[in-house]
């Protein structure tokens, strides 16, 4: 009877523990459209996300069954490799203890988002409820500014007033267009997954290609061209390898709609092209006119890759993830990153009869294209880019090989 009880108390802690988390990560995902203080968003993380994982971690003895996985090894030996370089680097932006603690927190969101993989159900419900948050937010965001501000819509202005935050009261304030698109354009490929993975009514389904509307029209009128490329690739890789009709009826329509965008607004287009790299060229040149002096063991964690305009304009990274991991972390550096990235690809094509495995890719591909010519860090604490990079690496280190399954 005593055991008994003692198995039903574990039983509703462990219960208790996961909730915590899934909280965490909800506010994680979709606490920076009502979070307008930094501070208050981080304590939230710590109180509702962390502390939970690190608890039911310890609890778990280190969860070493969820780090015997290729993808897992090569992401520890990055990890270790960011630690050393901290250390013992003398061009590293702060102290060994700094990124010991970033490399911590990656270390509990990463099981947190796999222990919550795990629970399908659950977790499909996180990823669904913080996706209509954002599009409702988003959906405010083009009423304030367009409505209530009245800003004007044609292109030439539209353009001069890229998305990045609502404008009221502090929310859903994203700092950059870049930025913004990034984040608001992992929920457009969320709420497509959802749209084709669940059950839904007539009711539900407007609901939901509603709410994708609005996250498209946001990602649209934030004019960060990565953003743009990333959704289109990650949502064309979703609706190839997700197997029923409704992903093939979306990927018919997805084709019209953009043949039919570009006959209506290729004058728009045409402009954008002249944009060009926005001026990436030349920071890229630099990159390479500099690679004689960090190729090998780079600059250091977090070291700045400064260059500067001849209008007299400053920048302080690669704006190339890709490039910038490699000035920070030399060749063994980048060279575990894209070791990473490929084992990741090759598990989820292992479990692509998994729909999170799917949403997983998708999710990767996301990622991958973003940061050939944006997002500027992934080591770092708490931010948009741990949702547009972290979140798939949680999700496709949480999902079981089918061989597993089988065992299980």
């Amino acid at each position: 009877m005593d055991v008994a009880r003692e198995d039903h108390i574990q039983g509703r802690w462990l219960k208790a523990v996961v909730l915590l988390m899934a909280i965490g990560l909800f506010v994680q995902l979709a606490g920076l459209m009502f979070n307008s203080d930094g501070s208050r968003y981080a304590t939230q993380l710590y109180l509702l996300l962390f502390i939970p994982a690190l608890v039911l971690l310890l609890k778990e003895r280190l969860a070493i069954a969820l780090w015997r996985q290729p993808s897992a090894y090569l992401l520890l030996a990055l990890l270790a490799w960011v630690l050393l370089s901290a250390g013992f680097h003398e061009g590293s932006s702060k102290d060994m203890g700094y990124w010991a603690k970033i490399v911590l927190l990656l270390i509990l969101y990463l099981f947190a988002v796999a222990t919550l993989v795990r629970r399908e159900a659950s977790f499909t419900r996180i990823i669904l409820l913080a996706s209509v948050v954002v599009a409702v937010f988003a959906w405010l965001t083009l009423y304030y500014q367009y409505g209530v501000l009245d800003r004007p819509l044609e292109y030439p202005e539209v353009r001069r007033f890229r998305l990045r935050e609502m404008g009221w009261k502090g929310l859903a304030d994203l700092d950059h267009p870049v930025v913004a698109g990034l984040y608001l354009g992992v929920f457009a490929v969320t709420l497509c997954w959802s749209f084709i993975h669940l059950r839904l009514s007539a009711w539900q389904s407007v609901l939901l290609v509603l709410c994708g509307v609005g996250v498209l029209l946001y990602v649209l009128f934030t004019f960060s061209r990565g953003a743009w490329f990333s959704v289109a690739a990650s949502i064309l890789v979703l609706l190839l390898i997700y197997p029923n009709i409704k992903s093939r009826s979306l990927l018919g329509i997805a084709c019209v709609g953009l043949v039919a965008a570009v006959w209506f607004f290729w004058p728009e287009i045409q402009a954008e092209r002249t944009v060009g790299l926005s001026n990436r060229d030349q920071i890229w040149a630099n990159w390479w006119a500099h690679l004689g002096s960090f190729w090998d063991v780079g600059r250091g964690a977090g070291a700045d890759l400064y260059f500067l305009f001849p209008g007299g304009f400053e920048v302080f990274h690669a704006h190339s993830l890709y490039l910038q991991l490699w000035y920070e972390y030399g060749v063994v550096g980048v060279a575990l990153f894209v070791a990473l990235l490929l084992s990741l690809l090759w598990k989820a094509w292992a479990c692509r009869a998994q729909p999170l495995a799917c949403l997983g890719m998708a999710l990767l591909v996301f990622a991958m294209v973003a940061m050939v010519s944006d997002v500027y860090a992934i080591f770092q604490r708490p931010s948009p880019y741990w949702t547009v990079f972290w979140l798939p690496v949680g999700i496709l280190l949480g999902l079981r090989r089918p061989a597993v399954v089988q065992a299980a």
